[in-house]
């Protein structure tokens, strides 16, 4: 274990690791201190994570606006999420790619990411780091922040830059987003709060079963068979 662990921490992708650490420790005590003083404004906040991690920024978002939070909490806590994310998943792939460790929940998702490096390598050999920036960017399917960083490293850039490059795009792209968002949420709230969750429930509910089309069809599946 304790090799491991030197191997794990080791290089610039051991302090990456290291960063995800102390970035999910100084969230966790901030939401911990939180439920201390006003426990309605810890559990938005809590919400926030949760729909980022299981259902992507636009819910999280929406629902932090919908929760009549600020700007600056709304896409802070987001921004953190992601990062958080990035990093881990981001150094456990290079560690899994070193042969370091074997991550099998992970396996199909990097196994997809490897796949949309294929279909992108003309233009990330084209744009570099610009493409990647672009790639982060662009809220499409199978593009974003973790499937960005890990191409970044498949095309040979630097580790600190990709993080570097992520962090900007990603910022950038949250803080547009929740400008957007905000304007659409604040239009909906003059008609009826009630309205505002149930169309965010109903994005949500699409989100996580789209998300998790594969495993609701394999457990439907036996159930029929």
């Amino acid at each position: 274990m304790k090799v491991l662990l030197e191997k794990l921490f080791s290089g610039q992708e051991g302090n990456i690791l290291l960063l995800s650490l102390i970035l999910t420790f100084l969230l966790t005590v901030f939401i911990i201190i939180c439920y201390i003083i006003d426990v309605n404004f810890a559990n938005k906040i809590t919400g926030i994570v949760f729909s980022n991690i299981l259902v992507g920024r636009v819910p999280a978002l929406s629902f932090g606006y919908a929760a009549q939070l600020s700007h600056f909490i709304v896409i802070g806590v987001n921004i953190i999420t992601e990062m958080i994310l990035v990093t881990t998943i981001y150094s456990l792939f290079v560690s899994s790619f070193k042969g370091i460790v074997k991550i099998k929940v992970l396996e199909a998702f990097f196994k997809e990411v490897q796949e949309q490096k294929q279909k992108h390598q003309k233009k990330f050999d084209k744009y570099g780091k610009f493409g990647l920036f672009i790639f982060v960017f662009i809220p499409f399917w199978m593009t974003g922040p973790i499937v960005g960083a890990i191409i970044g490293f498949l095309i040979g850039i630097k580790h600190y830059s990709i993080i570097f490059i992520v962090f900007i795009s990603t910022t950038i792209a949250i803080a547009l987003w929740g400008i957007f968002l905000q304007e659409i949420i604040n239009t909906l709230l003059i008609f009826d709060s009630h309205f505002v969750w149930i169309v965010l429930f109903i994005l949500v509910l699409a989100l996580l079963i789209f998300r998790f089309k594969d495993f609701i069809y394999e457990k439907v599946k036996k159930i029929f068979t």
